[in-house]
C-alpha cells in the first residue's frame, strides 16, 4: 500500500499583532493602532481592499504588492466619539494569497463617553394613550467632575409639557421629560439636546430620543 503524503501549505501571511486591546480610553478621542503584514512566503501576494464591520472603525490603506520577505503597516482608527462600553470591531484585508484571502484586524476595548445615560439615550415607550402624562427621568454622569451640562431649546414644539435638567448633589444631572401624547400625531420622536461645557474639550451636544405611538382613541 502506497501512501501519499502531502504537505500542509504554508501560510505566507503574518499579521502583528493579532488583535489591539486599547482598554479603557476616553471615547471623544481618536484611538489609532498599526498592525504589521508580513509576507512570508516565496512569491509576491497583492492586497487589494479592506472592508471594516463599522463606520467606526477605518483603515489607512492603498493597494499594494507585497514582495516575499517584505512587511507593511496598516494603521486602524476608531473615530471620535463613535463607540462608547466594551467594543470589539474588525477590518477585513483582503488578498490574493490562498487560503488567507480575508486577514482580521480587530481593535478591542472599553470606550468611556463623556457622558454616560441611564437607562440609554434612546428609549422606546411603546403605545400611549392620548392626553395620558407619561414622565421619563434619564441619569446623566459626566466623565469628569469639571464638566458641566446645560439644556438647550428645543427646535420645535411637541409632545412635551416640560423639561428640566438638574444637577444633583453627587454631580450627576437628571433629565425629566413630561410626555403628554397628543391624538392629532400618530408616530412621535421627542429629541432634547444637550450641551456639554468643559475648559479641556469642544464636544458635539448630547442627544437623548424619547420615540413612542399615540394610539388612536381611548382604550384602543
Amino acid at each position: 500500500m502506497v501512501f501519499a503524503l502531502r504537505r500542509a501549505a504554508v501560510q505566507p501571511l503574518s499579521v502583528s499583532p493579532a488583535s489591539f486591546d486599547l482598554g479603557c480610553f476616553p471615547a471623544w478621542k481618536a484611538q489609532t493602532k498599526t498592525f504589521t503584514i508580513r509576507n512570508t512566503g516565496e512569491s509576491a501576494v497583492n492586497l487589494l481592499r479592506v472592508r471594516s464591520s463599522c463606520s467606526c472603525l477605518a483603515a489607512d490603506f492603498q493597494p499594494f504588492t507585497l514582495e516575499a520577505g517584505q512587511e507593511t503597516a496598516v494603521a486602524a482608527t476608531i473615530a471620535a466619539n463613535s463607540v462608547a462600553g466594551d467594543f470589539s470591531k474588525t477590518v477585513f484585508l483582503e488578498t490574493d494569497a490562498p487560503g488567507e484571502e480575508f486577514l482580521k484586524l480587530t481593535v478591542s476595548g472599553t470606550a468611556i463617553p463623556a457622558v454616560e445615560v441611564r437607562p440609554r439615550s434612546e428609549v422606546y415607550l411603546g403605545r400611549l394613550q392620548p392626553d395620558e402624562e407619561r414622565i421619563c427621568v434619564f441619569r446623566l454622569t459626566p466623565a469628569n467632575p469639571e464638566m458641566s451640562l446645560r439644556l438647550l431649546p428645543a427646535d420645535a414644539p411637541d409632545c412635551v409639557s416640560q423639561s428640566e435638567l438638574v444637577q444633583e448633589n453627587d454631580g450627576t444631572y437628571r433629565l425629566e421629560l413630561h410626555v403628554l401624547p397628543d391624538a392629532s400625531r400618530r408616530f412621535v420622536l421627542v429629541q432634547r439636546q444637550i450641551a456639554i461645557d468643559w475648559q479641556e474639550e469642544a464636544f458635539p451636544p448630547l442627544e437623548i430620543k424619547v420615540r413612542f405611538t399615540v394610539a388612536e382613541g381611548k382604550g384602543q
